[in-house]
């Protein structure tokens, strides 16, 4: 594999200080339960991946975690965040992803 593709890794010594960003990171969570509501979304069953991009408590609430999952990955890569933390931040993300849920067969599935 080329070096331009490679991963970038940056040295524990250069790692910032986790602290601020996962105050960030909780407060999205905090804020995306607030602005959507779960027992909504879990509700959602039949939907085609046609009609996913229009459905109006489903979609805005998929973009929502698009900034979450990013910040998340950002922590673990980039901040002296420690494993157990991330793990309790994941766990978190992924309570409201499967509120979301994926599409499959014309129906989305809550349990990934």
């Amino acid at each position: 594999m080329s070096e331009i593709f490679k991963e970038l890794k940056v040295e524990e010594k250069d790692l910032r200080e986790c602290g601020p960003e996962i105050v960030e990171l909780e407060e999205m969570l905090v804020l995306f339960e607030s602005e959507h509501s779960l027992a909504e979304l879990l509700l959602i069953i039949d939907l085609t991946p046609k009609e996913a991009p229009n459905h109006p408590i489903r979609e805005p609430a998929r973009n929502a975690l698009i900034p979450i999952v990013a910040k998340l990955k950002m922590l673990k890569k980039e901040t002296n965040i420690s494993p157990e933390k991330q793990e309790q931040l994941r766990v978190k993300y992924m309570h409201l992803s499967r509120a979301v849920g994926i599409i499959n067969n014309n129906k989305v599935d809550h349990n990934r």
